[in-house]
């Protein structure tokens, strides 16, 4: 994921008064059952090549699984699960504790394919040692396991697709493709080929056995040279949010409302914040929770600032922090269920800090995260290390049924 040492730059509105807040993503973010909007006027037409990514057929309704309850999952990336003995001991954790979920990456932060697609467009996009094989055969034993399986992809991040449609891409306006600070180039989020992309992406994973899709990096760049960006197809009249907003809907009608498939989004904290603004990136809650499942706000304690909600070093307070993120995001989705009761709504899920940053993380603070959880409405919670390292102490061991 590689979102945490990257500053997130976005512009945030508190009362009257605006401030530009810097949100640092650390590196990596830096980076059973119960186991278990149009784009802006006058946009090109699909590519025929984009056209080709059709997907695999239909997806089985032998498949389909009725989530957990309450997720409780970790995060994992393709690397780990090449590595086979690292990704045995995961998956045992999983089977010794509360643990009855794995986030995994399907598609990298390069836009790599992490597994072998049976659509030959999608081949294009293969790592060229795709760490997940083919899909029914990498997913099998780990259903058998009754273990909810999240395909997590990165999507308007996408180095891979840019090289293979460069006019799709964030331009420079000083000519060439834009690139943010890491040198990493972007796809404009308006195009409607990649988000057909997207969706041929999700569909092969759960045709594969994935449970769920979680979308990340569902929103326009945030660092780097703002100012020279220029985008082919987003008129940079439409707010961002209802570019943001028409994708989420398509995302809704290709995979939800007509297929009841499960899907999730990575959103930032701040969004748990401020409701009326779209911090300059294009999210915000009300245009996800109707289009989602779940809802996954970064509310890391160590992503905020100093002196943030009056937290002399928020990275000291686990339990309010996630508390607090979880209870100022609830009005925004009250709005939408009392406006439409019979209205699908996402819930919260948080993913939550279990890395040494702003803080020395004990088994104590992670679980003081996990409580909060709890306490402020979740449906579940995921655990985030970029290495993939997790505190087993602050796990709880259960027999399952």
């Amino acid at each position: 994921m590689n979102r945490l040492l990257g500053d997130k730059k976005v512009l945030v509105a508190f009362g009257v008064t605006i401030f530009v807040i810097a949100v640092i993503v650390a590196s990596g973010r830096t980076a059973q059952n119960e186991k278990t909007r149009t784009t802006a006027e006058g946009a090109r037409p699909e590519y025929a090549a984009v056209r080709a990514f059709i997907g695999p057929p239909d997806i089985p309704t032998f498949l389909w699984r009725q989530p957990p309850e309450f997720v409780k999952g970790i995060y994992v990336t393709a690397a780990t699960v090449s590595a086979k003995k690292r990704f045995a001991q995961l998956v045992d954790l999983v089977d010794r504790t509360e643990l009855n979920a794995m986030v995994i990456d399907i598609k990298d932060d390069r836009g790599h394919l992490s597994f072998i697609p049976e659509s030959d467009a999608l081949k294009l996009s293969t790592a060229s040692r795709p760490s997940l094989g083919t899909l029914r055969e990498f997913t099998a034993p780990l259903r058998a396991k009754n273990i909810y399986l999240i395909a997590r992809l990165f999507v308007f991040q996408d180095p891979v697709y840019v090289e293979r449609h460069p006019e799709q891409a964030v331009q420079n306006k000083n000519g060439g493709v834009w690139a943010d600070r890491k040198g990493i180039v972007w796809v404009d989020p308006a195009s409607r080929d990649a988000w057909a992309y997207t969706v041929a992406i999700a569909k092969e994973a759960y045709a594969g056995g994935f449970d769920e899709i979680q979308f990340d990096y569902v929103r326009f760049p945030t660092d780097g040279a703002i100012s020279s960006m220029a985008f082919p197809i987003w008129d940079e009249k439409t707010p961002k949010w209802q570019v943001m907003s028409d994708f989420f809907t398509y995302l809704d009608e290709q995979l939800h409302a007509v297929k009841g498939l499960a899907t999730s989004v990575d959103l930032f904290g701040l969004t748990m914040w401020q409701h009326q603004y779209d911090l300059n990136i294009g999210q915000k809650l009300s245009i996800a929770a109707p289009r989602f499942d779940y809802i996954s706000p970064m509310v890391y304690p160590s992503h905020y600032p100093k002196g943030f909600d009056g937290f002399e070093n928020p990275a000291d307070h686990p339990y309010d922090i996630i508390y607090k993120n979880l209870v100022k995001g609830k009005p925004a989705l009250d709005e939408l269920r009392i406006a439409d009761p019979h209205a699908r709504i996402a819930s919260f899920r948080p993913w939550l800090q279990d890395f040494d940053l702003g803080a020395k993380y004990t088994p104590e603070m992670v679980r003081a995260q996990m409580k909060a959880s709890v306490d402020g409405g979740a449906t579940g919670w995921i655990l985030w290390n970029a290495r993939n390292v997790y505190t087993e102490e602050a796990l709880e061991t259960e027999v399952k049924k």
